[in-house]
């Protein structure tokens, strides 16, 4: 097998990408390096000449390198990684056969199996990470929709204590944990249809989810909110006729933190609308790629 890699300027990628793509029937992958440029990685028992590609984009092809690799695709992820993604400078995203984490950054190790969405590859993965990366530990965290578990494993390996997963998928859970295993890490994998089931609240949401799963998530929101005033309404009664105040009020947990994403930017608004519903306001949003996500707390924090 032969691996080739060469550079092109960013701006001009998709134009040049539909020149080329015809001669590259293994593909590309890309990697955005320093200088506006693009790597593209193409990797065939015979690829194409460098001065056929070079006619068809009708330019030279910067960063030219070729070199003979392992068939196995396992050996060329161990020796070229490409299956990784680092955000915010402080956790790397990879597979087991990607190379480890540099010292001093968050090594996060998870293989995809059971259908289950969210290894890391989708931008809708990385900005919740983002996102949580901007948070300081402090309680526990529940990730609904966790498919292969990234969220509630980065979490737990962050600090946040207990954490909980959740699918509605059981081949999912079942990855995901393995994934926590792999990780080391503590955290009550659960199989439930949070459409329809009752939603785990903690100090951390993540709900990287479809609206339907966000509506359920804003609704657990707004009764929980009554319930903890009903508590507290109950242990002020307490106090007044000279009881003692009733532990309720004090061990129910209180969400502080949202983070929102699986959804487009329009279907942000209604979501963030819902939320807003519940007493939650929109305080960090990202847009990547056609997708949203968003920080929430709770509006009289």
């Amino acid at each position: 097998m032969r691996r080739v890699s060469f550079r092109v300027p960013a701006a001009e990628k998709e134009e040049l990408l539909d020149a080329l793509m015809p001669l590259l029937p293994a593909g590309v992958r890309e990697r955005e390096v320093a200088g506006g440029e693009v790597e593209l990685t193409t990797v065939a028992a015979a690829p194409p000449e460098r001065a056929l590609l070079e006619t068809a984009a009708g330019r030279a092809l910067a960063g030219w390198d070729e070199a003979d690799v392992p068939a196995d695709w396992r050996e060329r992820r161990a020796r070229f990684g490409g299956g990784a993604f680092l955000v915010g400078d402080r956790v790397l995203v990879r597979s087991p056969w990607d190379p480890p984490a540099a010292s001093g950054v968050l090594d996060l190790v998870l293989e995809r199996g059971g259908g289950g969405f969210g290894s890391g590859s989708h931008v809708t993965t990385r900005m919740c990470l983002e996102l949580l990366l901007e948070l300081a530990p402090a309680g526990g965290a529940a990730d609904l929709g966790c498919g292969l578990g990234t969220l509630a494993i980065a979490a737990a390996r962050l600090g946040w204590s207990p954490v909980a997963g959740v699918d509605r998928m059981s081949g999912a859970v079942e990855a995901a944990r393995a994934n926590g295993a792999r990780n080391e890490v503590q955290v009550d994998w659960r199989v439930a249809d949070l459409e329809s089931e009752p939603v785990p609240l903690a100090e951390l949401l993540l709900v990287n989810a479809p609206p339907p799963v966000h509506a359920r998530a804003a609704a657990a929101l707004t009764a929980a909110a009554e319930g903890a005033a009903g508590a507290e309404g109950a242990a002020a009664e307490g106090r007044a006729a000279g009881g003692s105040s009733p532990g309720a009020a004090r061990d129910l947990v209180r969400p502080r933190h949202l983070i929102a994403s699986g959804v487009v930017p329009h279907e942000l608004e209604s979501v963030a609308r819902d939320y807003a519903a519940a007493g939650w306001d929109v305080t960090t949003a990202l847009e990547q790629d056609g997708w949203a996500a968003a920080l929430l707390e709770p509006a009289d924090a």
